[in-house]
């Protein structure tokens, strides 16, 4: 699964989450109910449907339902401004993250991790981003070439976690 860098924003890998359950700390997934693989999932579902967190391991599952606002329903999306490292539904800490040169590094989901580790690959890499991509936000320490190799290794642990 290759992505192409198109300057995705990072709301566009947020159809499915992937967290620590809170029961057994392995994998669980964060999805939309109607959804449940997280797939070509229009931005403007995502924030009014239900949503699921889900175990395989030990079964754990917990919904969630948007809170109905004047003529429709939405989510607060607050949990991401106040822990980056966590869901923006549950508030579940993520699974795909580690501390890396000093910082922590994070993933919401697989398809989030490929992006990225891509756009870390490349040698040359476009000037000219759009300001809200997932690129142009990354942190300086990420994109520094003295901290290339050592963010490239942590990604290919973070893969071997899923």
């Amino acid at each position: 699964m290759e992505e192409e860098l198109e300057n995705l924003m990072l709301l566009s890998f947020s159809d499915l989450f992937l967290v620590q359950c809170p029961k057994c700390k392995n994998c669980a997934s964060v999805f939309t109910l109607e959804n449940p693989l997280g797939v070509d999932e229009s931005i403007v579902v995502r924030g009014n449907k239900s949503k699921r967190v889900a175990c395989k391991s030990c079964g754990f599952s917990k919904d969630m339902h948007p809170r109905k606002r004047s003529n429709h329903y939405e989510y607060e999306f607050n949990l991401f401004e106040q822990n980056p490292e966590a869901d923006w539904y549950f508030g579940l800490p993520l699974y795909l993250q580690m501390s890396c040169c000093g910082q922590q590094l994070w993933f919401l989901n697989e398809r989030h991790l490929i992006y990225v580790e891509a756009y870390l690959q490349k040698t040359v890499r476009p000037s000219e981003t759009y300001y809200m991509s997932v690129e142009s936000r990354l942190p300086k320490w990420m994109k520094s070439a003295k901290n290339r190799t050592e963010v490239l290794k942590a990604i290919n642990k973070l893969k071997g976690e899923i």
